[in-house]
């Protein structure tokens, strides 16, 4: 058996279209059930999940304290069978999804971590300057397509993971202080990756089945160029968490940051000014966003790294 798990708030609106997937879901080997955490919603969420329970293997959780990550250590504590399958409440899987990831898992035990390729459902044609170029698509919208075969952390995203329950029962959780959380606009991004490296180090060994499929529902405010920045930030901060970049390292100067990305901050800053003048096109998005993802890490490191003390004057001079 395995436990399908995710997290939602005030998503009445969208919610009966996933439940909707999700009750076309083929029955894996040894049945599945489903475990969803209401974090807080204030909407209709819970009448929505009600709705569907005559239709799903369904068990409906509270978790009134924000946080995604809250919301998924709270699941855990529902969860049956060997595999948890962590998914998002905005994600449509293929029929046969938990068939493929239970298929993978029985074939790789070695594999304590696995995952799979997550697609977009965009809301119509993309914008022509939207590129994996312009801007890095598995940080907008957790989109990812490769090969099956062994993989590190970095294979492996929200929307499309599963994890052995040995894991969870070992005592590991996910971290509370990063991920989505309705009550900070600014929260660091990465809470599945910095999960996942934190196995990795452990030993844990990693699988992507690319036959397991989801798409990614991409809402239309999802294409505007705010909320592209506003992720790129978010991502930057959360990079200070999930695997610091060589710039981010090294002795920090009277600023609060290394040399190296005190540099690259003010270098894609300079690039911005100009690129705002710019109408919309792959190169103004590349510059901005790269910009505001360096904008985030840098406050990430600011923040987690004290000043350095002040100089003090040698002695037998005066100060």
């Amino acid at each position: 058996m395995l436990t399908v798990v995710f997290a939602t708030r005030d998503r009445a609106a969208t919610l009966p279209r996933v439940l909707a997937a999700f009750a076309r879901l083929l029955c894996p080997r040894g049945g599945w059930k489903l475990v969803v955490v209401d974090n807080g919603s204030r909407d209709d969420t819970r009448a929505v999940l009600d709705g569907f329970a005559p239709r799903l293997p369904l068990c409906v959780l509270r978790e009134p304290r924000p946080g995604k990550n809250r919301a998924l250590n709270r699941a855990i504590t529902a969860c049956e069978g060997d595999l948890v399958v962590a998914t998002d409440d905005d994600v449509l899987p293929e029929p046969d999804w938990l068939v493929r990831l239970r298929e993978a898992a029985d074939a790789h035990p070695e594999a304590t971590m696995l995952g799979g390729t997550v697609l977009p459902d965009w809301p119509g044609p993309p914008p022509p300057w939207l590129t994996d170029r312009a801007a890095r698509l598995a940080i907008l919208y957790a989109l990812l397509s490769r090969a099956s075969g062994p993989c590190d952390h970095q294979s492996l995203f929200g929307p499309n993971m599963a994890i052995r329950r040995q894991v969870f029962e070992s005592g590991l959780r996910f971290d509370e202080t990063i991920g989505p959380d309705a009550t900070n606009a600014s929260y660091p991004m990465g809470s599945e990756w910095e999960f996942t490296r934190r196995l990795q180090a452990l030993g844990h060994r990693g699988w992507f089945t690319a036959e397991a499929r989801v798409r990614h529902i991409i809402r239309p405010e999802q294409l505007e160029e705010r909320w592209m920045l506003g992720r790129a930030y978010r991502s930057g901060l959360g990079a200070a968490r999930t695997g610091l970049p060589r710039c981010a390292r090294g002795r920090v100067l009277p600023g609060g940051l290394p040399a190296g990305l005190l540099l690259r901050r003010a270098v894609w800053r300079l690039a911005a000014l100009a690129a705002r003048r710019l109408p919309a096109s792959k190169l103004r998005l590349h510059v901005l966003f790269t910009e505001s993802w360096f904008a985030g890490l840098g406050d990430a490191v600011r923040t987690a790294r004290p000043p350095p003390p002040p100089r003090l004057a040698r002695a037998g001079r005066s100060a």
